[in-house]
């Protein structure tokens, strides 16, 4: 099995202390159970030779696995399609690239029958995201969305409690969600103009609510503030507050939820990410705090750090082997078992555009991204959902 990886950013291989690098972690840790020949990274920069072999070469340290790694510099004239177009066979893709870029990519990976596991957001717009699902449909290639959350223990059970009815009628839904400011500034520098922090990283929990419910969106109105950024040099919102109404299937209910995001928190925050979001209904009231999970580590050097292995962390075995889990890798492992499944006719094209992350199943989330970004130009007017998903 040879498995293609699409760009070289924090993602992959967890550069500028951005954490394990989740994508190379969980390949290697995946071999240990499947065959991978090799894993091919590909990235237009020279430079991400080193950040990739560095990478490779720490975590098979770590895992004590040979997972083999190589990084190749695209052609800056014909780029991904020039590489595909040499004859490379890949049973599998990640694409870990810009928003901006996700649509070419992908489609690139699609038209040659590479199933792709693409980071959210799928794409910028709905057209771009519906063209990408005619193709995978057309040409039955499996494509899924990134949207690890779907995999945290936390939101498992949220689901449940919402399945069950003991919140009885669901009102609405709060989501706080901040990074540090060095996401923007330095890891993103050369596209954080391109993109904004409700698009980049609040559509984790826009999928999360449609997938916790099931509800379809309908209409959404947001506000963004500027300043600290534009300072920097970068003209993009220092945050984004959106107001999204939501309707169930079932008996036409409407709930609503309130998102405020921002990627100025301080360097010195306790952790990359703070994330907490709550759940109100006529019976009852379900919160988590997605950073602060009661583990807390505090040193001269780091300071007070909230640290979550259960996202993507290298942990000891009952036998002190070295392993990498969490749901950031459980996302990764999930893709390729299931293309496994699908190889073997265990499973189905159709079957998986149902229960799993699939393009189809994140129209939903770039729908509400293409609302918000109107108001936000619009003077935050009310912009409808496109209902076609």
């Amino acid at each position: 099995m040879r498995i293609l990886v699409v760009g070289a950013g924090m993602y992959v291989t967890g550069r500028e202390g951005t954490g394990a690098g989740t994508i190379i972690s969980a390949l290697a840790e995946y071999s240990r159970s499947a065959s991978v020949d090799e894993v091919v990274v590909v990235a237009r920069s020279a430079a991400n030779a080193a950040h990739v072999q560095e990478a490779a070469t720490r975590v098979n340290g770590l895992l004590g696995t040979g997972l083999n790694v190589r990084y190749e510099q695209l052609d800056p004239e014909g780029g991904l399609a020039a590489h595909l177009s040499s004859g490379r066979g890949y049973a599998a893709a990640v694409v870990s690239v810009p928003d901006h870029a996700h649509f070419e990519v992908s489609r690139e990976l699609l038209v040659r029958d590479i199933p792709a596991l693409v980071v959210k957001p799928l794409t910028p717009t709905l057209a771009e995201a519906k063209a990408l699902c005619a193709i995978a449909r057309e040409r039955r290639c499996y494509g899924a969305v990134e949207f690890h959350k779907r995999f945290d223990e936390t939101n498992l059970y949220a689901r449940k409690v919402i399945a069950s009815g003991t919140l009885g009628k669901l009102l609405y839904f709060t989501v706080d969600y901040s990074q540090r400011i060095s996401i923007p500034e330095v890891v993103f520098r050369q596209w954080a103009n391109r993109t904004n922090i409700f698009q980049y990283l609040a559509v984790h929990y826009v999928d999360l609510i449609h997938f916790l419910t099931g509800f379809t969106p309908l209409r959404a109105s947001a506000v963004g503030t500027r300043g600290t950024l534009v300072d920097r040099g970068i003209t993009e919102f220092d945050s984004v507050h959106a107001t999204i109404i939501w309707k169930s299937p079932a008996d036409g209910a409407e709930i609503v939820s309130q998102f405020s995001s921002n990627w100025i928190d301080p360097n010195s925050s306790s952790a990359l990410s703070d994330q907490k979001y709550k759940i109100v209904g006529t019976e009852g009231r379900l919160e988590l705090d997605q950073k602060d999970r009661g583990l807390e580590l505090v040193t001269g050097k780091g300071g007070i750090q909230h640290a979550n292995p259960y996202f993507s962390e290298f942990l000891p075995d009952q036998d002190s082997t070295m392993t990498f889990g969490g749901y950031g890798y459980k996302s990764i492992d999930r893709f390729l078992r299931d293309l496994k499944a699908l190889r073997a006719g265990r499973v189905t094209f159709d079957d998986l555009q149902q229960t799993r992350p699939s393009f189809a199943s994140a129209l939903p989330s770039v729908a509400v991204i293409e609302a918000v970004n109107r108001s936000l130009v619009n003077a935050s007017s009310w912009e409808p959902v496109d209902g076609s998903i």
